[in-house]
């Protein structure tokens, strides 16, 4: 999907997506004021987009180091 961008009352909504398959798709929108809008570039949009697919990787393949033990009281 290409990126998704709407002018909403003087900020920037730009909506997209990242995943290596459709049910592992992370959806996001970064939001910004038409002054930050106007002079972001192209790269370091990416870059927002990319850090935050791969904070939310990150954070969904982590596995808990710790367990419950039913047992102890």
């Amino acid at each position: 999907m290409a990126d998704i961008i709407n002018f909403i009352d003087g900020n920037v909504q730009i909506i997209f997506e990242r995943g290596p398959t459709p049910a592992e798709t992370y959806r996001d929108a970064i939001w910004l004021t038409q002054a930050q809008y106007d002079v972001i570039t192209a790269e370091e949009i990416l870059t927002i987009q990319q850090q935050r697919y791969d904070n939310w990787l990150a954070l969904t393949s982590m596995t808990p180091d710790y367990s419950i033990d039913s047992t102890e009281q």
